[in-house]
Order: C-alpha cells, then sequence, then structure tokens
C-alpha cells in the first residue's frame, strides 16, 4: 500500500486541481499530513487548509469538515474518520 504521495509546486500551479486516488487501510481514523508551499517552493506557515468531505454516491453533497493551518514550516496534520464511500478534498489558501 502506498504510504506517502508528494505532488510539486509546478503539478498544483500548472493544474489547479490535483487529484489522487488512494486505498487508505481499515482503521476507524486516518492522518493526513502535508506542507504548504508558495509559488517559489518556500514552505508557506499560517496558511488555512479547509476539510471537505465529498459523497462518491452523491457528487452535490459536500460536508465541510474543518480547517487546520500550516505552522511556521508549512506544515500541517489532521485526524479524520474514515467514512465509506467518501472522498476527502483538501483546499490551501493563502494567508492575508
Amino acid at each position: 500500500m502506498l504510504s506517502k504521495i508528494c505532488f510539486t509546486g509546478c503539478q498544483l500551479i500548472c493544474s489547479g486541481i490535483v487529484t489522487a486516488d488512494v486505498a487508505l487501510a481499515c482503521d476507524s481514523l486516518l492522518f493526513i499530513t502535508g506542507t504548504v508551499y508558495t509559488p517559489g517552493g518556500e514552505p508557506l506557515p499560517n496558511a488555512a487548509v479547509e476539510i471537505r468531505i465529498l459523497d462518491s454516491t452523491d457528487p452535490s453533497r459536500v460536508i465541510r469538515a474543518g480547517v487546520t493551518f500550516s505552522l511556521a514550516d508549512g506544515t500541517f496534520g489532521i485526524s479524520l474518520p474514515r467514512i465509506p464511500y467518501r472522498q476527502y478534498q483538501l483546499l490551501a489558501f493563502s494567508p492575508l
């Protein structure tokens, strides 16, 4: 099973949206971590990372699960429930 996926800044900037299909373990919780970078490749502190839960059986149904913020080194982490037939979407927003 894949344990880590990395996206380059170029992939994110050029595509705008990057999607990855990942098979998760059967645990009831999962821990997602990542690093938010500026377009220039520098870690971005205090960026908001919004977590949304998508229903694969009803694409119009979106649940806003919460927000976490990146630390001084641009890293963030959040614990989420593993819900069958749901997908997670993470959106990063730079601080003002």
